[in-house]
């Protein structure tokens, strides 16, 4: 018998009142910089990506920054830029694939942990001592974001920094809650341009909310049929749950098949050891709902498969 595990998915909730993306259906130039692919996009070298690394994170810090000087935000004490936001662009604009660089997170995570940083901030500033208490108050807001952006599924690393420049950084401190609006505006202008330049070689995002099927049951009981072309959400990523296009979704095109005992993925699809973990991941907590009681498959874990293709 299975210990107990304490588990808590706020999407398991939510999910269920986001709409599906039907971004197949704009015109294909949109959909294209809003990340849509009908098929796989093609692999580029990683010379190739290090330049588009390097023109995003130019062009997106070029653009924050021109906007942060505007009349309107200069007068209300703003920075040339925010720190954090140079973290973020790494994540924009070079591990776009990553679940923490995808818009939900880039955008909420940032707007969470300003949130979190400023109260704790007004908080500890109703103590006369708060230029000696700064140190805890960073610390804390540092924290109390980790864990609430866990808890919304919106982790993102550079969020830890805009919440701890909120306490420490008396520049910062002194926005008070304009800091919200202005790391909102600054996470929006990067994604905006990540759209553009991310897109003209590669794809981004993966998803704006999340790489869950976000089917539901229709008047019927039964689960709406998938857009087979799209995966079932508009981004080309779909989980596919039964639905009626399962056989026309997986037979004849690319696709990764993640059991209990292997992970089998396409011979032309080189993968990472960080996204080798992640597929681990997904086949270990295979094998914890199915009660699985053998062993831990560390061999041939990962089958590469010819037909998929």
């Amino acid at each position: 018998m299975r210990e107990p595990v304490l588990d808590f998915d706020v999407d398991h909730y939510i999910n269920r009142f986001v709409p599906r993306p039907k971004l197949h259906l704009l015109p294909k130039p949109i959909s294209w910089f809003l990340g849509y692919r009908s098929e796989p996009t093609p692999l580029i070298g990683s010379l190739v990506v290090w330049f588009y690394a390097f023109l995003g994170a130019f062009l997106g810090l070029i653009v924050v920054q021109a906007v942060f000087q505007a009349k309107g935000i200069k007068d209300h004490g703003a920075p040339t830029v925010i720190a954090s936001l140079g973290a973020a662009a790494i994540l924009e604009y070079h591990t776009i694939d990553s679940p923490l660089s995808q818009p939900r997170n880039a955008i909420l995570g940032q707007a969470l942990a300003a949130i979190i940083g400023v109260g704790i901030t007004k908080l500890f500033q109703l103590n006369s001592n708060f230029e000696n208490l700064r140190w805890v108050a960073g610390a804390l807001a540092v924290g109390l974001s980790s864990a609430f952006m866990g808890f919304t599924n919106t982790i993102h690393p550079p969020a830890g920094a805009t919440a701890l420049l909120a306490v420490t950084t008396p520049e910062i401190t002194e926005l008070g809650w304009f800091l919200v609006p202005l790391i909102l505006l600054g996470s929006v202008l990067l994604v905006a341009v990540g759209c553009v330049t991310n897109n003209i070689q590669r794809q981004f995002p993966v998803y704006f909310w999340t790489a869950a099927d976000l089917s539901r049951p229709n008047k019927e009981g039964d689960i709406e049929r998938q857009d087979c072309e799209s995966g079932g959400d508009g981004t080309g990523i779909g989980v596919i749950n039964g639905s009626p296009c399962e056989k026309e979704s997986i037979e004849g095109r690319p696709h990764i098949m993640i059991t209990d005992r292997h992970i089998s993925i396409p011979d032309w699809l080189p993968l990472d050891e960080e996204e080798k973990s992640m597929l681990e991941i997904f086949r270990s907590k295979l094998m914890e709902d199915l009660g699985s009681t053998s062993s831990r498959v560390t061999d041939g874990t990962f089958v590469h498969d010819p037909d998929s293709c």
